[in-house]
């Protein structure tokens, strides 16, 4: 096992590098792994024993909300873009010292998390925040000018991403009042809009390669008029969650963005891909985040859905389907292993979309041991 990668700081000067530390997605999807695991552990063991050794400023639900969303998808969004990056720019990825600085303000973010009794709440605030300066340092100057305008809307979204994150920090240190959920939302929104703007780029191409290469053939031209109504929408889902909290105008903006989003993934052939898991858990993820924003919206205008039914219906089964099935066909990509999945993978998505189903449909039945059997799903499919 090749342990250690050469890396050039200058023509004359060569340096060992650990290879976790080569490329971003490794170190990144790691961490992102282990965190699923252990920060759902940790919920569960709140929820079942009613235990509070980890008392924090805010309610637990939302320091859960938070880990779940500024720790693990921050990780792994980091390893997706600090991968994809290069790619798309032709330049040289972040590598070496530069990314072990990056991956220490994020581990320094989650030591904060645990230790949030015990720590001043100032600590894990000025980590995260030092996190996302040092990954937007990077990524923004490299975006900006690959010559696609739409490479431009990831860092963007990562800087409202990084907004939403110090909302939730600064009622945490007690400066400003009712900002939490409002920045769980947009962490939440900008993640989302992640999805879509990625799921736009990588779908139809991954699909479309794999019919190619089994003889098979289907229509994916792109509609302008469809992408641009994509973007409107999920701009203002976005605008919708902060100027609009509790409006009936919402759930209609919900409904509208949910629709657009269905009538993408329907184009993308997704019926088609039923023999490789590695794409219909990608379609499967997109489709958790089309019902998702039906379901949001649904439950606005007609006030029988609870919220939190809702949002894990675009957290477990969007948020984590998608992240499984990119660190999966990434990692195989970019270590020069074919893109044939191994089997026990496939049972991680199943597990997880098992989660995504107990946690939505069935937590009115017993609200407890569905959320337990639902997170203890998702522990397995990210040990897997």
């Amino acid at each position: 096992m090749k342990l250690f990668s050469s890396m050039s700081a200058n023509k004359s000067a060569m340096y060992l590098v650990p290879v976790i530390f080569a490329q971003g997605f490794r170190i990144f999807f790691f961490l992102a792994g282990v965190w699923a695991v252990v920060a759902m552990v940790a919920w569960l063991w709140i929820l079942m024993t009613g235990a509070r050794w980890l008392e924090t400023p805010l309610p637990l639900a939302w320091h859960h909300g938070h880990e779940m969303l500024f720790g693990f998808t921050a990780a792994a969004a980091a390893g997706f873009l600090l991968t994809a990056t290069p790619v798309w720019s032709k330049t040289p990825p972040l590598t070496g010292r530069p990314l072990q600085g990056l991956v220490l303000a994020w581990l320094l973010g989650r030591v904060g998390a645990i230790l949030a009794c015990c720590l001043p709440a100032w600590l894990p605030a000025l980590a995260d925040m030092a996190f996302f300066i040092g990954f937007l340092s990077f990524l923004t100057p490299t975006l900006w000018f690959t010559g696609n305008p739409v490479h431009r809307i990831f860092p963007i979204l990562l800087s409202i991403m990084a907004i939403g994150d110090l909302m939730v920090h600064l009622e945490a240190m007690a400066w400003t009042r009712q900002t939490a959920h409002i920045g769980l939302l947009l962490g939440l929104d900008a993640i989302l809009f992640f999805l879509v703007m990625t799921g736009g780029h990588i779908m139809p191409m991954f699909t479309r390669d794999d019919l190619r290469a089994r003889g098979e053939s289907a229509q994916f031209a792109i509609s302008p008029l469809l992408e641009i109504s994509s973007a409107v929408t999920m701009s203002l889902y976005v605008l919708a969650d902060v100027f609009l909290p509790g409006n009936i105008a919402a759930g209609w903006i919900y409904l509208t963005a949910g629709v657009v989003q269905g009538i993408r993934l329907v184009r993308w052939h997704g019926d088609k891909t039923l023999h490789n898991p590695l794409l219909w858990v990608l379609h499967l993820g997109y489709l958790w985040l089309v019902m998702g924003l039906l379901l949001r919206g649904w439950a606005r205008l007609n006030d029988t859905l609870s919220d939190s039914m809702v949002l894990h219906a675009l957290t477990i089964g969007a948020m984590g389907l998608f992240t499984q099935g990119i660190m999966a066909r990434i990692s195989l990509m970019h270590t020069g292993r074919l893109l044939v999945l191994p089997v026990i993978m496939t049972w991680a998505f199943l597990l997880l979309t098992a989660a995504a189903i107990i946690r939505v449909f069935l937590v009115s039945w017993d609200a407890t041991w569905a959320m337990f059997l639902s997170g203890s799903l998702w522990v397995a499919a990210y040990m897997i």
